[in-house]
């Protein structure tokens, strides 16, 4: 697995076009294996469909809101659109099959999607955001723009990724996690988990991301797991002890894939971790208990709410990196993942009467935003995305 390291833009470049010259067909046996006909003909219509809904601005559109409880609240004014995060999940989507900014069937399409990116980054703060849009899209933005300039290191794309790097660490409060908007005193762990990978992203591709940042980080999710033996495995949203405190199947999986982006891989690593660092946690959380939580809860969460497709967003990139050391976990997880979503997608007609395919969520009728999710979900195993890579 990979350690913490920055890494020089033209390894990422190399990275990817040893990945590109695989290609889809000639990837390794277990991709194969997974990424059966009817995944690959799925992701197929699925690119096709966000493609035909790209506005001419680059983005795509969405509902601007916040979550309340289990709804979704769509802010005034942030009906249907252009929305930086979707179209930062949709950038993603199109990498993770290989689909770089102007090369290939959807080079124009990424191409178009990354200029609107670049547009959005505010000179002033660096927090990319438009339409009432907050800090899970400046995360996803932030990321999307990283993979991006690892392929192609282009100055305009630099000087946003620059600036929102910065924001996003002069942003984090005491408690060493992120919420939903900037600069607040508490935290949120589906928030955190979205610009530790981010910063990630960065840190891999040359920018300067401070140790004291991700230790931060880290010791907030640490401190916000439970250990004993109710909701073992399990994450809070913060460690302090409030009423509106609890667990799920998304905050487990942001948990533990937080901290595997920030290097800790093993029990052993987390242990130490957490004694050298003298975080009040005791005993350290154990990935194999984390594991067994997300199967379990995975069943309950409905197919078309926003919670499954962010919790199996992460925890696939978490079993992911899990299967590194147990394939096993790995390929059951994805076989289950991947049926799920290959049952609820919906045939879509296209212009020009070509078949397309795209998912639904509960948070806008355009349908971007549980369509690039699910190719992100589905492609996991092309290992084409360099943050997602082991």
């Amino acid at each position: 697995m990979r350690r913490l390291v920055a890494c020089l833009p033209v390894l990422a470049v190399l990275g990817l076009l040893a990945s590109l010259a695989r290609g889809p067909a000639g990837a390794d046996q277990p991709a194969r294996g997974l990424v059966t006909p009817a995944a690959r003909e799925a992701i197929d219509r699925g690119l096709s469909f966000l493609a035909s809904q790209q506005h001419t601005d680059g983005s795509w559109k969405s509902n601007a809101g916040k979550k309340i409880n289990e709804g979704y609240r769509i802010f005034e004014g942030g009906r249907d659109v252009p929305h930086v995060g979707v179209t930062s999940l949709a950038v993603l989507a199109y990498l993770a099959g290989g689909h770089v900014p102007g090369r290939g069937p959807y080079g124009e399409v990424v191409e178009r999607a990354v200029r609107f990116l670049v547009e959005q980054g505010d000179p002033g703060s660096g927090m990319i955001a438009a339409h009432g849009t907050r800090m899970y899209s400046h995360a996803f933005a932030t990321l999307a723009l990283a993979e991006v300039y690892g392929m192609s290191p282009q100055p305009r794309v630099r000087r946003v990724l620059e600036a929102a790097v910065d924001f996003t660490v002069r942003c984090q409060n005491e408690t060493g996690g992120w919420r939903y908007v900037p600069f607040t005193a508490d935290s949120d762990m589906s928030v955190t988990v979205c610009q530790v990978v981010a910063l990630r992203a960065a840190r891999n591709v040359g920018f300067k991301v401070p140790q004291a940042t991700i230790d931060r980080a880290i010791g907030y999710v640490l401190r916000s797991a439970y250990t004993g033996a109710e909701a073992r495995g399990g994450f809070r949203y913060q460690p302090e002890e409030i009423r509106w405190n609890r667990d799920s199947f998304s905050l487990a999986a942001a948990g533990l894939t937080t901290l595997f982006q920030a290097g800790l891989y093993d029990n052993a690593a987390i242990a130490r971790y957490v004694k050298e660092h003298r975080i009040p946690q005791s005993p350290p959380p154990r990935i194999e208990d984390t594991v067994r939580y997300l199967r379990n809860q995975f069943s309950d969460v409905p197919n078309d709410h926003f919670f499954f497709w962010y919790g199996s967003y992460y925890a696939t990139q978490a079993f992911y990196l899990v299967g590194g050391s147990n394939p096993q976990e790995w390929s059951g997880w994805y076989t289950a993942v991947r049926d799920r979503i290959l049952a609820t997608q919906r045939e879509a007609r296209l212009p020009g009467g070509q078949r397309g395919a795209h998912w639904v969520s509960n948070v806008d009728d355009s349908h971007a935003y549980a369509t690039a999710t699910a190719l992100l979900i589905l492609q996991f195993p092309l290992d084409y995305l360099p943050i997602h890579q082991r």
